[in-house]
């Protein structure tokens, strides 16, 4: 069964309320018509405004949209967590603070989840901190710095997201990566997706016709 991971260096916030190119890339690798998508918000605080603009977007497209939060009562029990990922084709992981995310999705035992989701084919994906999470490191600002921090290892290498729309995100990541002599190592701009299958980069999607590359760095 392959594993499929697809990452998003970034959405404005027009792309936030529509279905773009890469949400319908995201839709049709889930090989359903109409998947159920469950949306992990806890990178953006569970944020309201965002869980409700993710599901109406998605929901027009025909999917089904479950948000798993933690920090909106009532609070989940480990087997309501595990019964959301078992539902879900999708799993999709909003932007935000990397470093909180990571703390707590390790608190709440949902990286065991996760791999396992991969496991049995489902499609596993995310913009931002829900990009870069899936790598062995990522280039995050969540400590109130750039730096590199240690994802969940399920994609070798780094990723950073925003790479041209950030200022310093470039010639920050560039460094680091040779600093430390990570390979392989991806820059990702805003609008631009990354397909991965199987462990192995597949295809690169744009949500403009003729949008900036994606680029790798650090060789």
């Amino acid at each position: 069964m392959d594993k499929n991971i697809i990452v998003i260096g970034g959405e404005s916030s027009e792309d936030m309320t529509r279905m773009t190119r890469i949400d319908e890339y995201i839709v049709a690798s889930s090989g359903k018509t109409q998947p159920t998508v469950l949306y992990i918000s806890t990178a953006n605080g569970d944020d309201r405004t965002k869980i409700a603009d993710f599901t109406l977007k998605y929901q027009g497209a025909g999917c089904t949209v479950v948000p798993l939060t933690f920090f909106i009562p009532p609070f989940p029990t480990p087997a309501h967590v595990a019964a959301l990922f078992e539902q879900a084709d999708i799993i999709y992981v909003a932007g935000g603070n990397t470093r909180a995310l990571l703390a707590i999705w390790r608190e709440f035992d949902v990286t065991a989840l996760l791999k396992q989701a991969q496991e049995h084919g489902k499609v596993l994906c995310g913009v931002s901190a829900g990009a870069i999470c899936w790598f062995d490191h990522g280039h995050s600002d969540s400590g109130g710095v750039y730096a590199l921090i240690d994802g969940l290892g399920f994609l070798p290498g780094a990723l950073c997201p925003h790479f041209s729309s950030e200022a310093g995100r470039e010639s920050s990541f560039v460094e680091l990566v040779r600093l430390k002599n990570i390979h392989p190592a991806y820059a990702l701009d805003d609008g631009v997706a990354l397909h991965f299958k199987n462990g192995e980069y597949h295809a690169t999607v744009h949500n403009d016709a003729v949008g900036s590359a994606s680029s790798e760095t650090g060789k």
